[in-house]
């Protein structure tokens, strides 16, 4: 999967803003094109501030035109999400700290948010038939090798199912993995 570098802070604004990220968010769950009109039916926007985010997104490479159909002599053009992993600047940069962070907590506020969410109202099974969701959180000790490997089969894991066109229902996820002992604990 390619990597798209965001590296200044009008690039970083696009992205981190919240109705392209619930956008995003919206396009990938749905898993198929969907065109303006679709998206902003989905997410209660109007068409065109819908259009106006995807524009934004476009010029970015986060979003690509799919395809275009003509409907009742209207050429209507479909969207997806492109297949695209995105890093916010270097971790050695710190000019850009406080939005990578603001971007981190909301991503995980928001994952944590749909958990809390579907815990509720999908309690557990007393026999677990289907898998359900599940938050794991501890500490593992792992050489630098082994935080590379744990890090690279995750990653691949996650390329081979962020397709569109791959099978099954989506499942929204968030990780975070670090050297805690490089941690300043307050």
């Amino acid at each position: 999967m390619d990597t798209i570098v965001l590296q200044g802070k009008k690039e970083l604004d696009v992205f981190i803003n919240p109705q392209r990220q619930r956008l995003l968010r919206c396009m990938n769950l749905a898993g198929e094109p969907l065109t303006p009109k679709q998206i902003a039916d989905r997410m209660e926007l109007s068409p065109s501030s819908v259009q106006h985010h995807l524009q934004k997104l476009l010029a970015l490479g986060l979003v690509e035109l799919h395809h275009t159909e003509t409907i009742h002599g209207i050429t209507a053009r479909y969207y997806r999400v492109a297949a695209k992993t995105v890093r916010i600047g270097s971790l050695t940069e710190n000019t850009l700290l406080p939005q990578r962070l603001a971007l981190l907590q909301s991503l995980l506020s928001t994952v944590f948010e749909g958990y809390a969410a579907y815990c509720g109202a999908n309690p557990a099974p007393a026999v677990q038939a289907a898998p359900y969701g599940d938050l794991l959180s501890g500490i593992v000790r792992l050489t630098p090798e082994e935080a590379c490997t744990v890090q690279e089969t995750i990653r691949g894991f996650l390329d081979a199912h962020e397709r569109e066109d791959a099978p099954g229902a989506p499942w929204e996820y968030a990780l975070v993995a670090y050297p805690a002992g490089e941690a300043r604990h307050g």
